[in-house]
């Protein structure tokens, strides 16, 4: 579903409530500041690591191109604003092994295996996308068996040096290694080394499973481990539904970024292919990773399901596409719960604190402000709603006083524009804004 690009404006007082034959009995007031303060948005993306990618490449045409506008074209599908890599280590790393650049210390080759040309496809339908990049192992002539080491540190820069030389990709964030306890002093050799390669790749730390925030109590004993980490990163960082960060980090002064994340559920493992449950946590996460935790960056595992059912952790991703030589594919729900964040907000953009939070009959709503005008958005989620609920926005703080353009997806619709609001009241289903929301 293809629409197309629309400046959102939005107006000074818009009202919006659910269509019901009972009066709402809760409603929520907000007022956006346009003044107000709030963390840069960094963006949404998605992570191919693990071999979660692997089928992809063997996809005939159109329907390999075709799924890739879905995770990459702007203004199309799930517009994916970032794309994280492994860097190959021939392990197996979740669902099999991506392969190495250099299987020896003499060996050189930037052409084994997908990522390469996965970043090239996405770069070419979004040369504004972000790529990272995180490495889950390393061959075993590295360091000596000693993975935190000057070889390691080597191997890092000839992937990113590899990766600018061979495909004209720019990498711009590198981690240390996948949910494994970090050492403080491969951190700054790392950094030491990617500044005397002359790069400006920025180290993140520490994409933990565990203790994620732990990297925040050595800043304070260590400000040159602070000056080299760029924002620090955890996976699945929730405790009882909220995303957790400790005060240290929330105090820290840099990016908070969800890294790794997955909309589990009680009842499904992963992200499922309907709209119940999986495409429906992932709209809240969305909206509450900022919310609870002020984290500006998300990149969900894995961008698309395309390894065989019977490998750990099936059916993860925002599309299912596993059986190449069928051609078929799903296009989930979940590309749509994306697309209404990052077909409306831009890295770049600001969160409005003022405008960020929960609403009175349950749901939640995020604002995030153009850097160079007046426009805005605000995405609106009611998944746990049980009743209608009134809200009433009002902005301030020279934002536009223009038409609203309203999007929304739920169980019986897909990424539907509605009819635009003009300074009048509104009654839907639900709204996801430039106003918009999910249900």
């Amino acid at each position: 579903m293809k629409r197309r690009s629309v400046l959102i404006l939005t107006l000074s007082l818009v009202l919006v409530f659910f269509v019901s034959c009972r009066k709402p009995s809760q409603k929520t007031d907000v007022k956006i500041d346009g003044a107000g303060k709030g963390r840069i948005f960094e963006g949404i993306g998605a992570v191919s690591a693990g071999a979660s990618s692997r089928l992809l490449i063997d996809y005939p045409e159109p329907q390999r191109s075709q799924i890739l506008d879905y995770l990459f074209k702007p203004n199309y599908g799930a517009s994916l604003q970032h794309l994280k890599v492994e860097v190959g280590g021939d392990t197996n790393s979740t669902d099999g092994s991506e392969p190495s650049h250099m299987r020896a210390r003499t060996d050189e080759n930037y052409d084994r295996g997908y990522e390469w040309w996965l970043m090239k496809e996405a770069k070419a339908r979004n040369p504004k996308i972000i790529l990272d990049a995180l490495p889950w192992g390393a061959p075993g002539w590295i360091g000596n068996g000693k993975y935190y080491s000057q070889d390691m540190a080597n191997y890092i820069v000839k992937f990113i040096q590899g990766a600018k030389k061979q495909h004209g990709l720019d990498i711009d964030y590198v981690g240390i290694w996948n949910e494994t306890n970090y050492d403080v002093g491969y951190i700054k050799l790392l950094k030491k080394t990617l500044l005397a390669n002359g790069l400006t790749t920025n180290v993140v730390a520490a994409d933990l499973y565990e203790n994620q925030w732990k990297i925040t109590d050595d800043f304070k004993l260590d400000p040159e481990l602070k000056n080299d980490v760029y924002a620090i990163s955890v996976h699945y960082s929730r405790v009882k539904g909220n995303f957790y960060v400790t005060r240290s980090a929330s105090r820290s002064e840099k990016p908070l970024w969800s890294s790794e994340d997955q909309p589990f559920d009680k009842t499904a493992t992963m992200l499922q292919r309907d709209w119940k449950p999986g495409a429906r946590i992932w709209a809240q996460f969305l909206n509450t990773n900022y919310i609870d935790g002020r984290v500006t960056k998300t990149e969900i595992w894995s961008p698309i399901t395309s390894y065989y059912d019977n490998l750990p952790a099936p059916n993860s991703g925002l599309m299912y596409a596993n059986t190449p030589w069928s051609g078929h594919y799903d296009v989930q729900a979940a590309i749509w719960v994306t697309a209404h964040t990052t077909q409306f907000a831009q890295p770049g953009w600001q969160y409005l604190d003022n405008a960020c939070g929960y609403l009175a009959g349950n749901g939640s709503y995020v604002t995030l402000k153009s850097p160079t005008g007046n426009e805005y958005s605000i995405i609106v989620e009611t998944v746990d709603a049980t009743e209608p609920q009134e809200v009433e926005f009002q902005t301030s703080g020279g934002l536009s006083t223009g038409t609203v353009h309203v999007w929304e997806t739920n169980g019986g619709r897909t990424f539907e524009e509605l009819s635009d609001i003009t300074r009048r009241v509104v009654r839907s289903s639900s709204i996801w804004s430039r106003i918009q929301s999910i249900r």
